[in-house]
């Protein structure tokens, strides 16, 4: 990266930052550099925040009009389609025709709420025809009180009551009333009862000991029936409302495109006014500060000076200024950059770790799944994925990872023998059968975890010499190579599969790499004590790091345990699907209904846990041993589109 600063006209300000979008390489920073008396004396800040807030309502609202429009898509677009391609001219155009554009989202709008104001309205009226159900056959008017002398009241009691009981008891107890039972449910029963005014008391006191609860349909005239029937010709009438609604909504639909172009126009317009919240200005010029990258400095500098009266500077870094991160790989390394960016970017001055990792990730993730037969859908998955469809680079760096883990799956599988857990080629395999052997299984495994980390102890004397630290890449990698070499002749007997008794000389060797690895181990380790006591400390606790070693290594030993899992499942299912015999058609249908629903069901399983435990082989055994991290990410001024591909041309 370079640092970049520029000064130009407030007058060609927003035409310099469209161009910095459309070039889509600067990092506009803020610098806060009006805490200094001297910078605030001269300028002050630039931005519009209300503009801001202002645009990012309208997205907000034209968000909302997308969504509305969603149901009612002309042409279903496929699960991986790829955004539509507009050019910069039909961009423009379409920020020119906002008005049109603009009162097409609020016309969106205003019948979506209306919508739903119907809608609202819908679930009132059927809520109000369930409530006045139960009362259907009851022909008196809901409204009815009572007369001169009489009070009528209409209530509910729990379905437990036994409603005769009541009624005998209020017959005895209140001569002068009237009850009876218009309906029941699982829940309550639903009672009319009527009776002398001036019985009150008595009445209250009975029908109180049986729970009732008076129903109040003050605000109803007529029957029960009357306003059920008139509440269902209503519920029609909303129905048809919001169809006809619908299909207002529904003819938008052919203006979805300009819609959602629009949408990726507000978007680059906030972001822009956005960036002018980190610019300084004065009445008559503004400053921008940034980074960009150091290969396309020149260019854009060149560009930049070319056409409008501004002054650009180029520079590098300082020594110890941290810069944003720019991952720039090869086609390997670029497919497990997601990978990493999950545990963390590397920081701006230590080496990226993906082009060395990526074959490890790709091997590693052969071997844990290790069935050809698996590797060869995979392989078939990525090779239609980038060649039907027009991914965005990210989907294509996963599209490649599928592709290479299929070719390593399917390479592995034909050194052990396993396609699909199939018996008979598993005896014929080019290098072993692990499932016969899986003491030399774990025996290579180890040996690819060894060569896994002193991969990684070289990686961290590399970052030493980027850093121009010689002599501390000397002794944080050397020492440590001859002290765990030694340590892995000296144990090499107790490694399974091997000769014991060969092994001495080996062995004796081992003893003297290891003792002279610890020596050079404890007097340089603690090379950053300020006194000799703690540099010998510092030294001597370091030499515990040999039980990590171990332990590291010992974790490759997934290597064999996961891909002798796939092989062992994969045979069984077959065999469970022999077992009925083939002698019939719907013997041959259930042994192929148990390979397919089987060995789907099996590498999906192995699949994901290849994956995570070669990301975990990388995040700990292998970044453990270099890895600062930290890094932040390299963030460009451009135009970060949603539904369209714009083509810029440069």
């Amino acid at each position: 990266m370079n640092k970049l600063t520029l000064i130009g006209l407030n007058s060609d300000k927003e035409k310099i930052l469209e161009r910095l979008m459309e070039q889509g390489v600067t990092e506009i920073v803020d610098k806060d550099r009006l805490s200094s008396e001297e910078w605030s004396s001269l300028m002050e800040k630039d931005g519009d925040s209300e503009s801001v807030q202002q645009l990012g309502n309208r997205i907000e609202k034209v968000a909302s009009a997308l969504g509305k429009l969603s149901g009612y898509e002309v042409q279903k677009k496929s699960l991986f389609e790829s955004k539509r391609s507009v050019s910069k001219d039909e961009f423009d155009k379409i920020g020119r025709d906002e008005d049109r554009i603009w009162a097409v989202v609020e016309d969106i709008m205003r019948l979506a709420a209306k919508q739903e104001e119907l809608k609202s309205e819908k679930n009132k009226t059927v809520n109000f025809i369930h409530t006045l159900e139960p009362w259907k056959s009851f022909d008196v008017p809901l409204n009815l009180t009572g007369t001169k002398s009489t009070v009528v009241s209409l209530g509910v009691v729990p379905a437990s009551v036994d409603v005769v009981v009541m009624e005998k008891e209020l017959a005895e107890q209140v001569p002068e009333s009237y009850m009876k039972c218009i309906n029941k449910d699982r829940y309550q029963s639903y009672l009319f009862l009527i009776y002398h005014s001036k019985l009150e008391e008595e009445t209250a006191r009975v029908m109180k000991k049986y729970g009732f609860t008076k129903v109040s349909f003050n605000d109803i005239k007529g029957t029960a029936a009357e306003n059920i029937n008139a509440a269902r010709e209503k519920v029609s009438l909303i129905d048809k409302q919001i169809q006809e609604i619908k299909s207002k909504i529904k003819a938008y639909a052919v203006e979805k495109p300009d819609v959602e172009t629009y949408y990726d126009c507000l978007v680059a317009r906030r972001d822009r006014k956005k960036a002018l919240g980190s610019l300084l200005k004065t009445e008559s010029v503004f400053m921008l500060e940034g980074w960009l990258p150091r290969d396309l400095s020149e260019i854009l500098k060149k560009d930049l000076t070319g056409s409008y009266e501004c002054v650009v500077d180029i520079e590098e870094p300082e020594k110890d200024e941290d810069f944003p991160v720019l991952l720039r790989n090869g086609k390997l390394g670029q497919s497990v950059e997601s990978i990493t960016e999950m545990y963390g970017l590397p920081n701006c001055r230590e080496i990226d770790p993906n082009t060395v990792m990526a074959p490890f990730f790709v091997i590693f993730f052969g071997l844990m799944l290790g069935d050809g037969g698996y590797g060869l859908v995979i392989t078939i998955v990525g090779i239609l994925a980038l060649w039907k469809f027009k991914f965005n680079d990210e989907m294509k760096k996963t599209a490649r990872l599928i592709l290479y883990c299929g070719i390593s799956t399917m390479f592995w599988g034909l050194m052990f023998g396993s396609w699909f857990g199939i018996a008979a080629l598993a005896e014929r395999p080019v290098w072993l059968n692990p499932v016969e052997q899986p003491e030399e299984m774990l025996k290579w495994s180890l040996l690819f975890g060894v060569i896994h980390i002193y991969v990684g102890i070289g990686v961290r004397g590399a970052n030493q010499i980027r850093r121009k630290k010689y002599l501390d890449a000397v002794l944080d990698t050397l020492p440590w190579y001859i002290f765990f070499t030694g340590f892995i002749m000296f144990v090499l007997p107790y490694v399974p599969n091997t000769n014991a008794e060969a092994l001495g000389p080996v062995v004796d060797a081992g003893i003297k790499l290891f003792i002279i690895g610890g020596v050079i181990l404890v007097l340089t380790q603690g090379r950053d004590g300020k006194t000799i006591l703690q540099k010998l400390i510092g030294g001597i606790a370091k030499l515990y790091d040999v039980v990590s070693f171990m332990s590291d290594i010992l974790s490759y030993s997934r290597l064999m345990a996961l891909g002798l899992a796939t092989s062992v499942i994969g045979s069984i299912i077959n065999e469970m699907g022999a077992m009925g015999g083939l002698d019939n058609i719907l013997k041959i249908l259930l042994f192929i209904f148990i390979l397919l629903v089987g060995h789907a069901i099996n590498f999906a399983i192995n699949a994901l846990g290849a994956y995570v435990h070669s990301s975990r082989l990388q995040y700990i055994e292998f970044f453990g041993k270099f890895y600062e991290g930290g890094g932040k990410p390299f963030k460009p001024l451009k135009y970060n589109t949603k539904y369209i591909n714009l083509k810029i041309r440069r």
